[in-house]
């Protein structure tokens, strides 16, 4: 499978894209609208410190249908933050949280998406200002060889 890019929307967060069936743009309206049991209503269930909604990373996975034998997901931020992270490890357990207090997630929140992965000893476990996930079978050339790479992923700032 090729690297397909999602159609561009104006009212995306984010998007998901690189090699999958469906790439796709996600809205505020489209996370809201997922199905109740892939919600997270109340973002101290995950992490203590954080307050607010999101929804399951995995399910957003699933919508986009990965392609066979990809292993890696490329997370990508509004302020140039780029981490290669082994995508059956974080799709797991990884929340994005889009709303507090009933209103679009703001920039000081690190909105307007963030992306939370529990459990993940890396730079990454705590993304403000998602702007792109890129799923591969391959890791990105940005990956370096390091311990932490090796157990749990890479996380980059350029």
């Amino acid at each position: 499978m090729t690297d397909r890019k999602a159609a561009r929307n104006p009212h995306a967060l984010f998007v998901i894209e690189g090699d999958c069936q469906r790439p796709l743009a996600f809205g505020p309206l489209d996370l809201a609208d997922l199905h109740a049991n892939y919600q997270v209503d109340d973002m101290a269930t995950v992490d203590e410190r954080l307050s607010g909604k999101g929804v399951r990373l995995r399910k957003l996975i699933d919508l986009v249908g990965p392609g066979y034998g990809t292993a890696w997901l490329t997370i990508q931020s509004l302020e140039g933050f780029t981490a290669c992270v082994p995508l059956a490890q974080v799709s797991r357990t990884g929340v994005i949280l889009y709303e507090k207090s009933g209103k679009a997630l703001s920039v000081e929140d690190g909105g307007p998406a963030r992306l939370i992965v529990p459990f993940f000893a890396a730079e990454c476990a705590d993304v403000k200002g998602l702007s792109r996930l890129s799923i591969s079978r391959e890791p990105t050339r940005h990956v370096a060889t390091t311990a932490q790479a090796q157990g749990s992923g890479t996380a980059l700032r350029r």
